[in-house]
């Protein structure tokens, strides 16, 4: 019979999928507007409002997919 581990196994290396961001739809001033407001937070480093702009994008009320 083997003994039991008392201790830990060793850490897990997990892939890091980092989803891409959502491009605007050409021709609609929405999306632009959202893209515009996302690459000025990007630059401001506030990427709270970068998230939100992506969540925003991708949840689009035009339904763009």
């Amino acid at each position: 019979m083997s003994e039991a581990r008392t201790y830990p196994g060793g850490p897990i290396d997990l892939p890091l999928r980092a989803p891409t961001e959502p491009q605007p739809v050409e021709g609609c001033p929405g999306c632009v507007e959202l893209a515009n407001v996302r690459d000025r937070a990007r630059l401001c480093g506030d990427m709270t409002t970068v998230t939100d702009c992506n969540v925003y994008m991708r949840r689009h009320p035009e339904g763009h997919a």
